[in-house]
C-alpha cells in the first residue's frame, strides 16, 4: 500500500483531499461550507471543460447551457410535475444536459478550429435565448407564462428531500455539503479512469495530431463527439448540484459568460493537468470572494490576474506548482500533465 501510494502522487492527493472535505465541517462555518460548496460545483463542471480543452484539443463557449439545463430540467418538474425528490432532480437534469450535449456535439463536431467554438456559442445563446424570451415557459401554458413574468425566467427551489427524507432547514446546508463533496470525489475518480483509459490516450492523439490519429485507426470523430457529451453530462450534474445549493435557477447559468467562466477557471488552473480545474476553481471562487469585499472592481482584478497567470505560467497554476515541485533533471513523470494542446485540426 505505501509503495503503491509513492507510485502514484495523484492517488496520495485525492486520498488527502477527501479526508480533508470529510473534515471541513468540524473546522469551518456554514458560510464558508456554503462557497466551498460553490468551489466543489465549479470544479466538477471544469472536470468535464478540461477534458474538452485540454485533452481534446477543443474549446466550447457553449456549455453553460449544459449547466443551465441540469438546472431547469428538475426545477420544471418540480414546479408542473410536484417532483420532490433531489435523486429525481439531479437525475431528470443529468439526462437532459446530456441528450442535449449528444445533439449539439454532433452537430457542432462537423466544424473544428473556431468554427467549432462559434457554433459551441451559438447554441448555447439559443438555449439562453429560449429562456430569457420565456418561450420555453409558454409550454406550460398559462401557469407557465404567469411563472415567467413573476420570476423574469427564474424559478425557486424548496429544499427536496434526500433518500426520502425531509431534512431540518439547520441541518440542510451540511447534508448537501456531503452530498456535493461526494459527487465531486467521484467525478474526479471517474474522469482519472477515463484520461487513462485507450479511450483518453486516443483522445490525446486525436488532439496532438488528427492526420496521424485517422492512420492508425482511431475514430477521430467518435472520439470527439464522446468527450463533449461527457463534459455536457458533467456539467448538467454540476448545474443541478447548484440549483439546490442556491435554492434558484435563473437565465444567468445558461449565458455564455457562465461559459467563459468555467474555460476561465480550468485555463487559471492549468489545461490538462488533471487537478487543473479543482486548483482553477478555488483561485477563482477566492479570488472572487476577495475581491467582492475589497473593491467593486473585481472584474478587473480577475482579469488582471488572469494575464498575470499566463503571461507568467502558461501551464496555469496546476504547472506552475508542478515545475517547483520536479527535481531538476528529474524529465517529465508519469502523473504531470500529458502536454500541451497541440494541432487541434
Amino acid at each position: 500500500m505505501g509503495n503503491s501510494v509513492r507510485r502514484h502522487p495523484l492517488a496520495a492527493t485525492g486520498l488527502a483531499a477527501a479526508a480533508a472535505l470529510a473534515l471541513l465541517p468540524l473546522a469551518v462555518s456554514p458560510y464558508a461550507l456554503i462557497v466551498v460548496s460553490h468551489v466543489l460545483i465549479l470544479a466538477i463542471a471544469c472536470l468535464g471543460v478540461n477534458l474538452l480543452l485540454g485533452y481534446a484539443g477543443l474549446l466550447s463557449l457553449g456549455h453553460a447551457a449544459y449547466f443551465g439545463l441540469g438546472a431547469y430540467a428538475g426545477a420544471f418538474l418540480r414546479v408542473f410535475g410536484y417532483l420532490g425528490s433531489f435523486e429525481a432532480y439531479l437525475l431528470s437534469g443529468l439526462a437532459a444536459s446530456t441528450a442535449a450535449a449528444a445533439l449539439v456535439g454532433l452537430l457542432c463536431l462537423r466544424a473544428t478550429r473556431i468554427y467549432f467554438t462559434i457554433l459551441t456559442l451559438a447554441f448555447g445563446q439559443v438555449v439562453h435565448s429560449l429562456f430569457v424570451a420565456g418561450h420555453v415557459f409558454r409550454l406550460a401554458g398559462d401557469v407557465g407564462q404567469g411563472l415567467y413574468f413573476v420570476g423574469e425566467g427564474g424559478l425557486y427551489l424548496p429544499r427536496l428531500t434526500m433518500a426520502g427524507i425531509e431534512v431540518s432547514s439547520e441541518r440542510f446546508p451540511g447534508v448537501l455539503y456531503s452530498v456535493i463533496a461526494a459527487a465531486f470525489l467521484g467525478c474526479a475518480l471517474l474522469m482519472w479512469r477515463i484520461v487513462h483509459s485507450p479511450f483518453g490516450k486516443a483522445l490525446q492523439a486525436v488532439r496532438d495530431n488528427e492526420t496521424r490519429a485517422r492512420f492508425v485507426g482511431i475514430p477521430v470523430g467518435w472520439c470527439r463527439w464522446m468527450a463533449f457529451v461527457i463534459a455536457g453530462a458533467y456539467a448538467g450534474l454540476a448545474g443541478g448540484l447548484a440549483g439546490q445549493l442556491d435554492r434558484q435557477v435563473t437565465p444567468e447559468q445558461l449565458h455564455w459568460v457562465f461559459s467563459a467562466k468555467l474555460v476561465l477557471a480550468t485555463v487559471l488552473g492549468g489545461i490538462g493537468y488533471f487537478w487543473g480545474p479543482a486548483v482553477g476553481a478555488v483561485a477563482l471562487v477566492t479570488l472572487q470572494e476577495t475581491a467582492l469585499r475589497t473593491t467593486d472592481y473585481w472584474s478587473f482584478a480577475l482579469g488582471a490576474l488572469l494575464i498575470l497567470v499566463t503571461a507568467l505560467a502558461p501551464g496555469g497554476l496546476a504547472g506552475l506548482a508542478a515545475g517547483l515541485l520536479r527535481r531538476p533533471g528529474a524529465g517529465e513523470r508519469p502523473w504531470d500533465r500529458p502536454g500541451p494542446p497541440g494541432k487541434h485540426g
